[in-house]
C-alpha cells in the first residue's frame, strides 16, 4: 500500500471522529513520508533519521462513545505501522465524568522498534 493510499484509507476512517489526528497522519505519510535515500539533505530528511511531532485534540464523546472511538483509532494506528515506519503514542486524560475526551499523540518515524 502507497503512502498516499495508506493516508487515504486513514482519513476516510479517522476524520469524522479525530480530524486533527487524520490531518497528523497526513503530514505524517505525505509531508514528511519515509525519508531519502540520498544524503546531505537536511536534518529528518534522511531515511534512517529519527523525526517526530506531537498533536493534541480534544473530542466530545459519551463516556460510552468513548471506548468506541479509541478502538477505532487504534485500529487504524494498527493499520499505519503495519504498512509504514510511522507509530502513533496516545496519551490520554484520566477519566474525567462529563469532560470531552483529551488526547495527546506523538507521531514518530524510526527505523529500530520502540
Amino acid at each position: 500500500m502507497s503512502p498516499y493510499e495508506l493516508a487515504k484509507l486513514i482519513h476516510m476512517e479517522l476524520s469524522p471522529i479525530a480530524p486533527r489526528l487524520s490531518a497528523a497522519i497526513n503530514r505524517a505519510l505525505v509531508d514528511i513520508g519515509e525519508g531519502s535515500v540520498l544524503v546531505g539533505l537536511g536534518p529528518g530528511t534522511h531515511e534512517n533519521d529519527h523525526v517526530s511531532f506531537q498533536e493534541s485534540e480534544t473530542i466530545n464523546a459519551d463516556a460510552g462513545e468513548a471506548s468506541s472511538v479509541l478502538a477505532r483509532i487504534h485500529a487504524m494506528m494498527w493499520k499505519l505501522e503495519e504498512h509504514s515506519s510511522w507509530k502513533v503514542i496516545i496519551d490520554k486524560k484520566p477519566d474525567r465524568q462529563g469532560k470531552p475526551l483529551e488526547l495527546l499523540y506523538t507521531l514518530l518515524r524510526t527505523k529500530a522498534d520502540l
